[in-house]
Parts: structure tokens; C-alpha cells; sequence
């Protein structure tokens, strides 16, 4: 899609919480996601990645998912918010209403 995209302040104060907690980087496998590429890669129709509230974190090395969404909940915006969990990453976001779900 080109150009930049805004992101929402409280995905970037969440995730270094995330990465502070973790005492690591966080790698970030998908952030924002324009309309055509989220409908490219059947991404939830009103994606959270869409509106910049969204990451995908891969896994830390030493780490399982269950472990990264466990140590997330502990992070107030995205204790309120989603988080998903999948075979190789871990989906958090900064919605306003609480979600979970595995894949």
C-alpha cells in the first residue's frame, strides 16, 4: 500500500511494557495493515491491525505462546484488550473491549 501509517500510542506504551517485562526485544511479524493487504493475507475483516492498535509478537526463543499471552495479560492495555494466541506468535492489541481466542 505504501506510505506510513498512524499507530495508536497506547500499542507502542504496551508493547515496551511487554518488552520491559520480557528483558528482551519483541519482534514484531505484522503491525499496520492497510485495507488491501489484510484482505490479501484473509486478515479479520475489521482487523485491529487496520486501525494501528494491533501486533503480532513471534515467539522469544526459550518461550512457548502460552507463556508471551500469560506475561501479556499483565500488561493493563492488553489485559483489556485481545489477545490471540497462535502456533508461532501471539496477537495483542489495544481494542477497547476484551478478547481471546487460539488458533
Amino acid at each position: 500500500c505504501g506510505g506510513s501509517a498512524p499507530v495508536h500510542p497506547g500499542l507502542i506504551t504496551a508493547l515496551q511494557e511487554l518488552r520491559d517485562k520480557i528483558g528482551a526485544p519483541l519482534i514484531v511479524s505484522s503491525g499496520f495493515r492497510c485495507k488491501t493487504f489484510n484482505a490479501a493475507i484473509n486478515g479479520a475483516e475489521n482487523s485491529q491491525h487496520m486501525h494501528g492498535m494491533a501486533a503480532d509478537l513471534l515467539i522469544p526463543n526459550g518461550w512457548t505462546p502460552e507463556r508471551l499471552a500469560e506475561l501479556a495479560e499483565t500488561v493493563p492495555l492488553f489485559h483489556g484488550g485481545g489477545i490471540g494466541i497462535y502456533p508461532t506468535w501471539v496477537h495483542v492489541d489495544v481494542r477497547k473491549d476484551r478478547a481471546r481466542w487460539r488458533r
